[in-house]
């Protein structure tokens, strides 16, 4: 795959690469729509502009990758590690998010419309003018240490957000800094 990347070809889509290493690769504008990655290492991985859409990452490495306008709509990213990485304007629409790691990221204008956050952890993330409108779910959520969350945003997971994450343990509401 990587020598036909090379060569100029960009779309992949339906491509099982599960457990593939990827890390540290260039794939700038790669289509994998409907690709299978499951436990995937693409650390490190540069990704901008990439097409994810309706493909599976269960499990899948994306720490520190740069993932800036990358559409993940519709993708299953459950078990997934992002952390560190810069997910700005990317989406997530109506994403599997469940115990999906994205600690530190910057998600500045990520949009989560109708994503399944069950679980997820936002610990530390940048959220400017991130998009969080008709989720599923942010139950079990980790959002200690937010930044740049808005308010109207915090008041709107803050009235579905409950439980606690289970890796952490801490209280949902409490990390979002809810009323009682």
């Amino acid at each position: 795959m990587l020598e036909l990347y090379r060569q100029g070809q960009r779309n992949f889509s339906n491509v099982d690469l599960s457990d593939a290493l990827l890390r540290n690769t260039s794939l700038i504008g790669i289509d994998l729509r409907g690709a299978t990655l499951n436990k995937v290492d693409l650390s490190s991985a540069n990704l901008i502009d990439a097409n994810l859409t309706g493909a599976n990452l269960i499990e899948t490495n994306l720490r520190g990758a740069i993932l800036r306008g990358t559409n993940f709509s519709d993708a299953d990213l459950s078990w997934s590690n992002l952390t560190w990485s810069n997910s700005s304007n990317s989406k997530f629409i109506r994403a599997n998010l469940s115990l999906t790691n994205f600690s530190g990221a910057n998600l500045i204008e990520a949009d989560f419309t109708g994503a399944l956050m069950k679980g997820s952890n936002l610990r530390g993330t940048n959220l400017r003018g991130a998009v969080f409108k008709n989720l599923q779910s942010c139950v079990d959520g980790e959002f200690s240490g937010v930044r740049n969350l808005d308010e109207r945003t915090r008041l709107y997971l803050c009235a579905i957000a409950s439980g606690t994450h289970p890796f952490t343990k801490n209280d949902s509401r409490q990390t979002l800094g809810c009323p009682i």
